[in-house]
Formats: C-alpha cells, structure tokens, sequence
C-alpha cells in the first residue's frame, strides 16, 4: 500500500500511455472500437476469435458442456491440452460479455488492456528492483519495454501478450530471491507462466538460468542462492504439471511433427548486420518467412545496455558473463541449432525465432543497471558508443541487403539518435538539471515507441491486413443463424455440421457446431493422418483439417447430418431444412457418433498414396469394415471430348494448359464432356495443381446439361480454393442418366499445370443400402458435460465403432460397468459392448491431469515448507551439558 500511495500517478501512467498509444496508434491505421477495419489479422481472424467465442459459449452453458472437451473442432479435441497453449489469459472471461458478432471488439479490448497491463507490471517491477532511480526514467524504461517490436508487430497473436505482463515481476522476483531470500513473486508468477504458456515458458527458463549464472557475479559465489534459485524453480514447474503433464502426454501421443529436424548449419535469411538493422526505429519485414529477429525496444535502452560495458562499479568478471549471455543470443539467431532449442526443437510456422523478446528484456535490464549507475558515466564513453552505433547503421546501409529499410526509418532513427546524443552529453556534462534531463527523456523516449509501434501495426495491415468489418459481419450473419438453427434442431443429440465453402477452418468453435475441420497448433495428429487417407485435405504437420472436397461417403459415416451449402451442385439424400436458410441442407443418410458392428470391428487395410483411386479403395474399405460385406461403391468414368483453345503441353500424369498469346481471355480452360449414369453422385479429381498466378489460386467449375442438342441447360457454376480442399469436386446427383459439359476455368491465369484428371460415379442404390443398415445400427447419442451417453439394443455383441479421436483420457462404462476403450483404424475408438438393450456412457478426463493436480497440491506443500524453514529465525544461545 506505501508503494502505491507513494507511486500512484506513476501507476496509472504506466498502465495507460502505453495503452492510449496503442489507441492511437491503431486509431491511425483505422481500427477503435466498432471501426469499419477490425483488429483481426491473421492468426486473429482464423484462431483467436473463434477461441475466444469457444470460451464466451462455455460461460454461457453455465459450464455444462464442459471445459475438458469439445467437438467444435477437428471430431473432437481435448480442451484442456488445447487450452494450455490458446486460453491461459485472466483476461478470457470477459469474453461472456460479447457475442459472436462484437468478438473482434472484445479482441481490440482485451489486446489494448494487454499493452497497458505489460507497462504497469513493468513499471511496478522495475521501480522496486531500482529504488533510486526516477519514476519518470523507469517510466520510460516500461513504455519502451510494453511497445518493443516483438509485441506490436506480432499483437494479432494476442495469446503471447499475457507473457509479457508477466515476465518483469518473474524477474523482480528473481531478483527478491536474490537479495532478500524472498521467494514468493518469483514462485507464484514463474508457476503462473507454466500455466499459462508452457511454450514461452520454456524460453523463460533457459533465460532465467543464463540471466541468474550472470548476476551471481555481481558478488561472492553462493550455494545458497544457487539453492534457493534451483529448489523455488523445480517447485514452481512441478506444481505446474497440472497442466503440462496434460499437455506433454498430449503432444507426445497426438503430434507427429513434435520434433524439427536440422536443415542446415546456419538460419535462413540472415546476414552480417542484421541486429542493425532491426534497430532502426520503426523497421519491420515480415513476420512470415525468411524474417530476421524482432529485437528492437528503443533507441536509448540499446545504447544503455553498451554503456554498461563503461561502469566502473560493475565487476569485469560480470561484463564478460552479460557479454557471454550477448553472445549466446546473436549465436542462437544465426546458428540453426541454437535457434531450434530456445523453441524447444520445433521449427515454428512463421513469426519466426520466437525467443527473440528476451533479447530485448536483457537490454532493458542492463540499461537499468546503467541508469542506477549515471553517474559513473563519461563524455568519452558516451562519444564511443555513438561512433560504434553510427558506424554500424552506416555499414547496414551501404553494405547490407535490407530493402525494407525506408528513408524515413533511417531519418528517423538519425533525428532520435541526435537527440539522445545531446541529452546525455548535456546530463553527463551537468549542463541541464537531472530533472529536466529525465523530462526531456521521457517525452522522447514515449514518442519514439509510439512511431516505432506505428510502423510495426502499419506493417501488419500491408503484410496480413486487418479484416473489414463489413467482411467479417457478412460472415456472421450468414452462418450464425444456421448453426442456431441446428443446435436448436439438435437439442442435447449429436449431430455434426460443416461448411462447403467455409470462412476459416475452425467455423465450428466460432459458431459453437459439431464440426469436422480443424485449423490449430495443437491437434490429434494420428486422426489426421487416417483423415488424410480417406481424402481429405491436410498438410504435413496435419496443422490444417479440411472438410470441402470428399464424397457423400465420408459425409454418412463421420456424421455430418448438416451442411452449409453454398453455390454448390446439390448433393444425393441432402434436402433443405427450412425456406427461410436456404443454404442449410439435411442428410438423410448421416450416422450418430458411433456404428455398432457384430462380432467386433476388424481395422480396414487403408493404402498410403496420394491418389483418388487409392481415397476411394481406402474409404470404400472402411465402409466395407462396418458392414461387414464387399460392397462396390465407386467406379471411373472417362470423357467422352475434350475441348480448350489454350495450348497444351505435358509430360508423363502432368497436363499444362497455356494461353496463347494472340489471345484476349483473362484465363485458361478446359471443357470436358461426360455421359452420367442414372442413379449416380458424381466426382472430378484434379490433382496437384499449380497456378502461374500465386494470387489467383481459384478454379471455377461450371456444369451445363446438354442432353438436349437444342439447348444448353446451367445446372451449376461454382469456385473452389483448390489449395485447402480434399480431392474430389462435386458435380452433383442425376437420377437419370444426363450428358453433361464440366468446365474448368483458372481465372487470371495464363498457365496452370495439373496432374491427369479423373471422373468418379458414386452408386447411390448401393449407397443408400449400406448407410440404411448402417443407421439401424447406430446407437442414438445424447451429449453430456465432457461426454456422451449411448443407447442401443442389439441381437448379438460386437463394437461400437466411434468417429472420436482417440485419446487416453476417455473412459467408458456400460450400464455403470467400467470397460475398455480401444484403438480403431490407427486413429479413432472402439467399445466392446454386450447384447441386448445397454446404456453406454463415455466420459473425457484428461490424461495425466489427477497425477498433475497431485503435482501441483505436492510442489505448493513442498514450497510452503522449504519457505518456513529456511527463514525460521535461528535459536541463539541454549543450555550447558552437564555429566
């Protein structure tokens, strides 16, 4: 209470000039609250703002759906795992306060809350570290820290903010346990950032070990410290497992891509003045790929960092060891090695050498240590470290490769530089007051991170551009009403939904439906996988889960009884729900959750090649595995012409289609004629295709009935976003057989390649027989907190096959009896179940969270303890021993 009373305009200063500049700030590129430009870019607009309506939606079921799963996303997802890296922020609940369609302004507010909370944690932290120094000095010092680079270049990621608000009381509390042998700051907010974000987390802890070896320098070794330091550090990671142990299980089961492997010795795109470079006031290049480190914070809190080198009072032995920290840094952003360890091993997806903040906080320390030690500094040192820094922009200029080095950015930095220049020699030189020198200070140093954060949001909108308003309403109003409509058709069943041109891959969460794909650094990999052999579209690292693009097949077994149908050939058993949604359809052949099979469920043989032929052999054996029969689902179909006034050209499966250049059409094209059989869904597969036009990644599909030689007859014209869509293009449902004109247009383009494509008819007698049995067969679900109960009655024992992602945190009881849940098909679950009429109950726990809650109880004990006796005062004197 002494501190805030001593300290409160301070306070409330620190807390909102770096919140009013980013105000201002993003006022400048057109974003305030219910702006025309939303504060959505990015990772924003396809993560956060459905993370966050996941969250709002939890609070407003009271809780009943529970926070430990979700089937929003990806089939299913573990919420908790999920959680440890998405929704840490104390900050998240007032998301209940918002809706779906106010989202991106509970996002602009939690982002500028975020900034001023980093300034006022900053302040408080700092100010009582260095006591002696003025509150308008550290004042400057925490604005300059809440606007560094690192956070207003990257704030779309507003997850990472959280960090940084608790970052400088980790390291005030470092420095208490130090010093005072006062341990509780640095446990509690080093536990809390375990919790929070394990993955900045780590960094924090590699940072803490170097930065503590460092400052053990400062005096006499000691093993107490050392002890203090290791024992309140392994007691605030244990007590953290109950939610890294979750999570660790998690990844180690679920993610395939854990680990990176080396690609090289050296890092990619970095050259010689890098580091310069980055600090130019107000320099951004990308936060995609190929970018170099965002280290900047300041002007002056770099050039305090190298006067520290100057002190006097500062030991030789602890300049070499912040050097050796220096160096360990600029090492790391050059070396591959080094740069994948900070990131624990696992080269990131974009926004690259994410440790790179903790190379500025270590500026920010030393520049304090500098400014507690003013007056050890000198004229000449002051003239030195300009030379060096002039020096070194100077050769960035003329020697380095750094386009995005503006003139404006080099004037600036010049005019900054200048300014600082003389305000030290005049402060050195006792030519100004010290309070006027730290007014003067602090005017310029706020100034200059507002220009400099104006730059980085500005650098934002050109690279990722913020969402319009208007853009993201059209969104909301389009497909709010349908997924209301479904939940309410719902009720407390399952039923699962997708959109066939959806807004992002994580609708679902977004809207609150049961949905298919999925788009999320943390996922069930080996469901993807399997989900990949059956034809959807995923990438590598299974990052990406699509729905758009596979057959009424896949649609039946996994569930969708819904679509979100928009512009697309209609499809066979799917009929409108309502007049009023139009672009809402039913499928009439859709199963439940599970398909209960007699006799046990044998996995299928699935083939591992990326072709349409083997999707289908792979999904027609699934099916085939439920059934138990040898149905033929799927056969080719050829062309009966083939037609385009562009050149062609290929060799071996590959087809490029050129425009001539006599030309005048804005695309190439390609028209091919069929003959549809009656009774028959129809697909086109078109593989691996490449666009000269990286901008323009769209094919357009026009289907035209021509059974009448008189007249052509449009059934359908659609685009497709080839790049994230499955392998199989809906051409629509004919009950009779139909000719049919299928163009392929590729607008803008003048040269496309693709491989050899293929027609697919879908039987739908022999369809519509197999999902018949397959739905008497299929137990009906009612969704619980965390679960599902199943109701079912059958002649003979078997398996409920489940199109859940397995996970070991599920556990099953049938009529209150515990049994197991098994693997199916490498990537989802089985139950063994009884004949007769059961209940089967399913319920999600996390696995490892009750040995994690153990942890967490065990290391706040064990702390609690090692905290009481270690400070309990010592007994003086005592009695004589007397024989």
């Amino acid at each position: 209470m002494k501190f805030i009373k001593k300290n409160k305009w301070a306070l409330l200063a620190s807390f909102f000039i770096p919140l009013l500049l980013m105000v201002i700030v993003l006022a400048m590129t057109g974003i305030y609250w219910g702006s025309s430009r939303s504060i959505l870019a990015g990772d924003a607009y396809h993560q956060y703002v459905a993370i966050h309506s996941l969250y709002r939606n939890i609070l407003h079921s009271g809780g009943s759906s529970g926070f430990l799963y979700t089937f929003t996303s990806g089939l299913g997802l573990n919420l908790y795992a999920f959680s440890a890296y998405y929704m840490g922020s104390f900050l998240m609940p007032l998301t209940f306060f918002f809706d779906v369609k106010s989202m991106p302004d509970a996002l602009y507010l939690l982002t500028i809350l975020k900034f001023g909370l980093i300034g006022l944690s900053a302040f408080v932290s700092f100010k009582n570290m260095y006591q002696k120094l003025s509150k308008l000095i550290v004042l400057s010092i925490s604005t300059a820290f809440a606007l560094m680079s690192f956070l207003t270049s990257q704030l779309e990621i507003t997850m990472w903010l959280d960090v940084f608000i608790l970052l400088p009381l980790i390291i005030w509390g470092l420095h208490r346990l130090m010093d005072e042998r006062k341990r509780w700051l640095y446990f509690v907010s080093l536990l809390i950032l375990f919790i929070q974000n394990y993955y900045f987390g780590f960094m924090v802890a590699i940072f803490l070990v170097l930065y503590f070896l460092a400052r053990m320098t400062y005096e006499k070794w000691s093993w107490t410290k050392v002890l203090d330091f290791v024992v309140s550090s392994a007691l605030a990671g244990l007590s953290s497992l109950i939610m890294l142990l979750p999570m660790y299980l998690d990844l180690k089961s679920h993610n395939s891509d854990a680990l990176s492997t080396l690609s090289g010795v050296f890092t990619e795109n970095s050259h010689l003045f890098d580091l310069f470079a980055k600090n130019f006031v107000g320099t951004y290049d990308t936060t995609q790929f190929n970018a170099i480190p965002m280290i900047y914070v300041g002007m002056m809190p770099l050039a305090l960092a190298i006067l520290f080198f100057f002190t006097k009072s500062i030991r030789l032995r602890s300049k070499f060891a912040f050097l050796g920290i220096i160096a360990f840094f600029v090492a790391s952003f050059y070396l591959q090695a080094l740069d994948l360890l900070w990131q624990g091993m696992h080269s990131p997806n974009m926004f690259l050498h994410r440790y790179a903040f903790l190379f500025s906080l270590l500026l920010v320390l030393m520049a304090l240590e500098t400014l507690s030690r003013w007056e050890e500094i000198k004229t000449w040192h002051i003239l030195t470290i300009s030379l060096f820094l002039i020096t070194g922009f100077l050769a960035t200029l003329i020697f380095g490769h750094y386009k995005y080095v503006m003139t404006s950015q080099v004037m600036l930095t010049f005019l900054f530089g200048l300014a600082y220049l003389i305000l030290s020699i005049n402060s050195v030189r006792k030519w100004i007051s010290a309070h006027l020198f730290v007014i003067i200070l602090f005017v310029f140093m706020t100034v200059e991170a507002g220009v400099n954060a104006l730059y980085q949001v500005q650098g934002i909108q050109k690279e990722w551009n913020f969402a319009s308003r208007d853009y993201y309403n059209t969104q909301v109003n389009s497909i709010e009403p349908i997924a209301n409509k479904v939940n309410e058709l719902t009720g407390s069943g399952f039923a699962r939904m997708d959109n066939t041109v959806p807004d992002t891959a994580n609708d679902g969460m977004k809207y609150n439906f049961n949905a298919l794909s999925q788009f999320s650094s943390v996922r069930n990999s080996n469901a993807s996988s399997i989900m990949r052999q059956l034809g959807f579209h995923t990438d590598s690292t299974y990052l990406n889960l699509r729905y758009p693009g596979n057959t009424l097949l896949m649609d039946s077994i996994f569930g969708i009884k819904y679509n979100i149908s928009q512009a697309q050939p209609p499809k066979f058993g799917f009929s409108p729900v309502s007049n009023a949604l139009s672009n809402l359809s039913k499928n009439s052949n859709a199963m439940g959750l599970g398909v209960f099979v007699p006799n046990g469920f044998e996995d299928a043989k699935f083939t591992d090649k990326a072709q349409a032929s083997s999707f289908i052999n792979n999904q027609t054996a699934l099916v085939n595995a439920l059934t138990k029969s040898k149905t033929t689902f799927f056969t080719p179909f050829y062309t009966t012409s083939e037609e385009t006034a562009d050149k062609i050209t290929g060799a071996g499966n590959s087809v490029t289609l050129t425009r001539p250049k006599t030309s005048t059409a804005t695309d190439v094209s390609v028209t091919y004629g069929i003959t549809v059989a009656a009774n028959s869904q129809i697909y086109l597969s078109v593989p691996n295709i490449t666009y000269l036009n990286s901008n323009a990644e769209n094919t357009l599909i026009t289907i035209s009935d021509v059974s009448n030689p008189k007249m052509t007859r449009s059934l359908n014209s659609y685009y497709v976003g080839t790049n994230d869509t499955g392998s199989f293009l809906n051409l629509g449902s004919f009950s009779k057989e139909t000719k049919l004109k299928v163009t392929l247009a590729f607008p803008e383009n003048s040269q496309v390649t693709f491989d050899t494509t293929s027609f697919w008819r879908l039987d739908t007698e022999a369809y519509q027989k197999e999902m018949a049995l397959l739905q008497s067969r299929s137990p009906k679900t009612e969704m619980i907190k965390n679960g599902v109960r199943m109701t079912y009655r059958e002649k003979e024992k078997g398996d409920i096959f489940l199109t859940i992602p397995y996970d070991k945190g599920w556990s099953a009881k049938v009529d209150g009896k515990k049994v197991a849940v098994s693997k199916a098909q490498s990537g989802f679950m089985k139950v063994s179940v009884p004949a007769g009429s059961h209940r089967l109950e399913l319920k999600f726990f996390p696995n490892g969270l009750k040995e994690g809650i153990i942890c967490f109880i065990l290391g706040i004990l064990l702390f609690i303890g090692y905290n009481y006796f270690t400070n309990k005062p010592k007994k003086s004197g005592g009695t004589k021993n007397e024989s």
